[in-house]
């Protein structure tokens, strides 16, 4: 009798677990859905009282109309071709310094990696115009270049990546060394294949953070045909600003890239940010 009540309250409090999580869900992913069919609705019926939810007639007229305003090729262009460049640097050299800093004992290694992440105490915007002014006197302003080359680093990425290798055995790694393989061998043949979880996390959040950087593309980049994609979606915004069905199809274009990335690696999220927390 006491196993059966014992069960009946698991199942109880699974019920309300399974509940709330359903009801935050819903929460977070309705505005998502009415975005989407709302791109799909015309104009009077957007504007429309009582509104309705589904569209009555579907249209991808709001598509086509806001792709050929937005330029959207050259655009979806700069921002993939520069978000795929930065993703890839600063998870490369994340995982070579994680490496450096898991595998290695050097003189002031400990000061040397806290002062790097001490970095992550500053903001953005307490540096953003020195960095500006750093990139007009290099003669970078309005380039990939600078873009690419100031955000190479990430202190949190490097943070993450040392603590995966913790979970890296030494004696691996020495066996590998005994067989006669250098270092750059074991990191690539060896550390990287193993860190398939954090750096399947990795990717997920710097695609993302990267895809959505508005800030500092919107002060170093003055031209149009070099503009990213969350800077011309705010001036189409501000240029349509009453055209909701303009509005959620450029929308839809703009988080559908993300939202395809983070389904690719979603199964590794998880394991990568549990992963990291051993050592």
């Amino acid at each position: 009798m006491a196993n059966a009540f014992v069960l009946r309250k698991i199942k109880k409090l699974y019920l309300i677990n399974y509940l709330v999580v359903g009801l935050v869900a819903a929460t977070m992913v309705l505005p998502f859905v009415w975005m989407v069919l709302t791109s799909f609705k015309m104009r009077g019926e957007i504007l429309s009282i009582p509104p309705s939810f589904f569209p009555k007639v579907w249209t991808p007229e709001n598509y086509i109309d806001a792709a050929s305003r937005l330029n959207v090729l050259r655009i979806y262009w700069n921002t993939f071709s520069v978000t795929i460049i930065k993703t890839f640097i600063q998870i490369y050299l994340s995982a070579l310094l994680g490496f450096v800093f898991g595998k290695y004992d050097f003189k002031y290694k400990e000061v040397v990696f806290y002062f790097i992440l001490a970095t992550m105490i500053l903001p953005f915007e307490v540096y953003m115009i020195p960095l500006y002014r750093m990139m007009v006197a290099a003669k970078w302003g309005d380039s990939y270049q600078a873009l690419i080359v100031p955000m190479m680093f990430s202190a949190y990425s490097t943070f993450l990546m040392r603590q995966f290798m913790f979970t890296i055995p030494n004696d691996l790694l020495d066996a590998a060394r005994m067989d006669g393989a250098g270092e750059w061998f074991i990191f690539h043949r060896l550390v990287v294949p193993l860190c398939k979880p954090v750096l399947a996390t990795l990717i997920s959040f710097y695609f993302m953070w990267n895809w959505n950087d508005f800030l500092w593309p919107l002060i170093v980049i003055s031209s149009q045909e070099k503009m990213m994609l969350p800077v011309a979606l705010s001036s189409f915004v501000a240029e349509h600003g009453t055209d909701y069905g303009l509005i959620m199809a450029g929308a839809v274009m703009a988080s559908l890239p993300v939202i395809i990335v983070f389904v690719i690696f979603q199964r590794y999220v998880v394991q990568g940010i549990s992963l990291t927390g051993l050592k």
